[in-house]
């Protein structure tokens, strides 16, 4: 893969998990966010993420039982990064970095090819808005 195209889909992956971090940091209720985009939803929580992941990439029960402790999981090492204090910001983005594509590896082995290409294809929209 050429780098410049790693390090575009690192970055995106580094702004859909901040954003799902970010949006988990509030204690109120939360709902999926209308107009963000095809990610807006899935920086609710790991469920918002996972439905809004059934939805538009019309996973089967099988997958979305394998993906929510994926995103759980995710979720739980993105807070516990967020929460470390010992870490400088460019150490916290090295390891946020690792965590994404680590999950963006197990996420792609439970989705079809054809999924592989609708989600690779809603990360590029989503970083296009973000830009």
């Amino acid at each position: 893969m050429p780098t410049k195209l790693r390090w575009s889909m690192l970055t995106l992956l580094v702004v859909l998990t901040a954003g799902l971090f970010l949006a988990g940091q509030d204690q109120a209720p939360q709902t999926p966010q209308r107009g963000h985009g095809a990610m807006g939803a899935a920086a609710n929580s790991p469920d918002a993420h996972l439905q809004m992941l059934a939805e538009k990439l019309n996973l089967t029960d099988e997958q979305k039982a394998k993906l929510k402790p994926i995103l759980q999981d995710q979720s739980q090492q993105l807070k516990a990064l967020h929460d470390d204090t010992s870490l400088s910001p460019e150490q916290k983005t090295a390891k946020k970095k690792a965590i994404h594509e680590s999950f963006q590896d197990q996420i792609n082995a439970v989705l079809t090819p054809e999924q592989q290409t609708k989600f690779k294809e809603m990360k590029h929209e989503t970083m296009e808005k973000h830009q």
